[in-house]
């Protein structure tokens, strides 16, 4: 099964509250996992003040730097004192998300954490840095939200259907190795759901009803077997297995809004290689539809 051991987490400079490191702590304690802080503290008043000589500038990047680091020490004392293993880096740079990438390139991380704040419904849960990482980083991507975890929550293990090939079914262990590591540690119910299409609009109208009927109960049976495997692999009740037919995305966060769910885990990217009922192709519109904590998984070099 997979483990958490060391965690990066990226601190916002613009908050005072830290949900990401609130949340990265939550694990570490429950994982017995070490964490790794990491704050750009690059400030573009400063960056691009031109008219500023090279030690003024380099005065006053040095200053806002020794500040953020106090603020983080200020930050981790707490969990320190908790028995938390806890080191952080302050850098200055222009490309933040860059910056981030580089840093796991420097060191094995397990889990990388970030605060995704959801300004409202007509807004996107996710920026433009958020979606970088979610591509780019090596290492699954924990985005979490406001607000306090239940100390009885929901890991929802989001998987494909109907694994066609060996990368599919890859994928899907990868999901459920994190998803269900989650829930022993925490102690959360494991769920599982998993989309699949409802009958083709267009077929001849000699057999249009008994084709659709038939689609549909096969689809259902195909659908609803596969799934039992995997759940009694990973022994999830058949109470926490969701098969749902129709869109992807929708699916989801129906599920994950009925249970109220502190985890989706799914892919985190859209490949070439997964079609269909891959949940990977759909992975934007379902991340924009859901409301909850969410961990993407990153599929290993080997299976790409």
């Amino acid at each position: 099964m997979r483990r958490l051991d060391n965690i990066l987490v990226v601190l916002d400079p613009q908050q005072e509250e830290q949900p990401a490191l609130a949340r990265a702590a939550y694990l570490a304690e429950a994982s017995g996992a070490s964490l790794h802080l990491f704050l750009c503290a690059y400030d573009a008043s400063i960056g691009i003040a031109t008219f500023l000589t090279g030690g003024q500038r380099d005065t006053f990047i040095q200053t806002i730097v020794d500040g953020s680091r106090v603020m983080v020490e200020r930050l981790v004392a707490p969990y320190i004192d908790k028995g938390l293993v806890i080191t952080f880096d302050v850098v200055w740079d222009r490309q933040p998300v860059e910056a981030v990438l580089q840093q796991c390139k420097e060191d094995e991380y397990d889990l990388l954490v970030k605060h995704a704040q959801h300004h409202g419904r007509a807004e996107a849960m996710f920026n433009h840095a958020d979606w970088n990482l979610l591509r780019y980083s090596p290492c699954p991507v924990l985005l979490v939200k406001d607000g306090q975890w239940d100390e009885v929550g929901q890991v929802l293990a989001a998987v494909d259907a109907a694994p066609e090939t060996e990368l599919h079914r890859q994928l899907n262990r990868s999901i459920l190795d994190l998803a269900k590591f989650l829930a022993n540690v925490l102690d959360f119910e494991l769920h599982l759901v998993s989309a699949y299409p409802p009958p083709p609009v267009f077929v001849p109208v000699s057999v249009a009803v008994e084709t659709r009927v038939n689609y549909r109960s096969k689809m259902k049976a195909m659908v609803e077997q596969h799934v039992a495997e995997l759940a009694g692999e990973y022994d999830v009740i058949d109470e926490r297995v969701h098969a749902i037919e129709g869109p992807t995305d929708w699916a989801i966060s129906s599920v994950s809004k009925d249970l109220v769910a502190e985890f989706v885990v799914m892919d985190n990217v859209s490949r070439p290689g997964l079609a269909g009922l891959s949940i990977g192709t759909s992975a934007e519109p379902t991340l924009d539809a859901l409301e909850t904590n969410v961990l993407l998984v990153k599929m290993s070099e080997s299976a790409e």
